[in-house]
């Protein structure tokens, strides 16, 4: 075999054309005609309907994480809402009892100094009376410890 020169290969038609060339042609022209309806329409209407498909669900995707963060915001307003009304709540409640305490403090003071007073009095009562009772002795009772001192001293 006879080596190749590259002067040979630049010389070489890469394509003949001959009559074989229209009848490619003409292969080539009649399945379009035939594959285009059969094949390549149906397969681009389903590449389109998918990607219809895909782009709706996107959207639909992007409206329901809106109404998703639009409900979160709602339910985030009524729970801060409801946590105010908690603690207003409480504050109420506990002024309340308070109030409640603070008034049985005033009564039990109240009853406490009432007592008290009473006390004193019959404290006062009972000390007049003891002077009164002390007071007709008080003789009798400092001649008795007079005798008795004397009498021990003479002793």
């Amino acid at each position: 075999m006879a080596p190749l020169h590259s002067s040979s290969l630049l010389a070489a038609p890469v394509v003949d054309l001959d009559g074989t060339f229209f009848v490619q042609a003409g292969i080539f022209f009649a399945l379009m005609l035939i594959l285009t309806p059969l094949l390549f329409k149906p397969w681009l209407e389903t590449r389109a309907r998918r990607a219809e498909a895909i782009e709706g669900a996107v959207r639909k995707a992007a409206d329901l994480r809106v109404r998703a963060d639009e409900m979160a915001a709602k339910y985030d307003a009524r729970l801060a809402a409801a946590r105010e009304q908690g603690l207003e709540l409480r504050a109420t409640a506990r002024n309340a009892e308070e109030a409640s305490q603070a008034k049985s403090l005033a009564k039990a003071r109240a009853a406490a100094t009432e007592e008290g007073d009473r006390a004193r009095a019959e404290l006062v009562r009972q000390a007049e009376k003891a002077r009164a009772e002390l007071g007709g002795r008080v003789e009798d009772l400092a001649q008795s410890i007079v005798a008795r001192l004397l009498g021990r001293a003479s002793a």
